[in-house]
């Protein structure tokens, strides 16, 4: 990964994020000697196979602030598995631990959460995901669906500073037309939740964008 290496700690973009949950759902994430993380990925790196990776809470926490300007607690997410996504993220799933597709659901609701309210984030999840038991039904996998709005974001700014409904839309367009089985109406869901998943990452960006200027932390001398 480009960017999980020693210079570990609010850095890593939702791609480098993505790239590291498939790693660790494939059994063949590496851990480098000195690379700064906790003891627990470091025994979870040496899983191989088809043996199951699970994560702690903490473990889910301490992923997710290593993305820039992301600011993660175990009560929020705690209360929203027990309470707000209940029937989305289920029970634990590999012993008294998360799966990757739940660590991965978790991730979508957290950049949600700047943009949508509760009940809306749910509309946006009943729209692509079903029985948290049972992945298979799922339109797309919340692994999957994070990986794909990661990849449209980055490669959205790549191409322009100004995202505009147009060319956010052109991008969805254009990497659906690589992704083969949707049905015509399940490819229409996985569009509407690619936009206002896009949307969510922007917003992400340009709310802690404003919180440097107002804590004074723009940069200037």
């Amino acid at each position: 990964m480009k960017r999980v290496g020693k210079r570990m700690g609010k850095e890593w973009t939702r791609m480098d994020l993505a790239e590291f949950l498939s790693k660790m759902e494939q059994g063949t994430l590496t851990v480098e000697k000195g690379q700064d993380m906790p003891k627990s990925f470091q025994n979870l790196s040496f899983k191989k196979g088809k043996e199951e990776i699970g994560l702690t809470m903490s473990n889910i926490v301490w992923l997710g602030n290593q993305l820039e300007s992301a600011h993660y607690t175990e009560p929020a997410l705690k209360n929203w598995v027990k309470r707000e996504i209940k029937e989305y993220i289920g029970a634990p799933q590999v012993g008294r631990k998360y799966s990757i597709e739940q660590a991965a659901l978790l991730f979508i609701v957290k950049d949600l959460k700047v943009l949508l309210d509760f009940e809306a984030i749910r509309k946006v999840l009943g729209s692509i995901f079903n029985n948290p038991v049972e992945r298979e039904d799922d339109i797309i996998s919340p692994l999957s669906f994070y990986q794909g709005y990661a990849c449209l974001y980055e490669q959205l700014m790549q191409k322009t500073n100004l995202l505009t409904e147009n060319n956010i839309k052109s991008e969805i367009e254009q990497f659906l037309k690589s992704e083969d089985g949707f049905s015509v109406e399940d490819k229409g869901k996985v569009f509407d939740a690619l936009m206002v998943a896009t949307l969510a990452v922007r917003t992400n960006f340009l709310k802690a964008w404003a919180q440097r200027y107002v804590m004074g932390e723009n940069g200037k001398e």
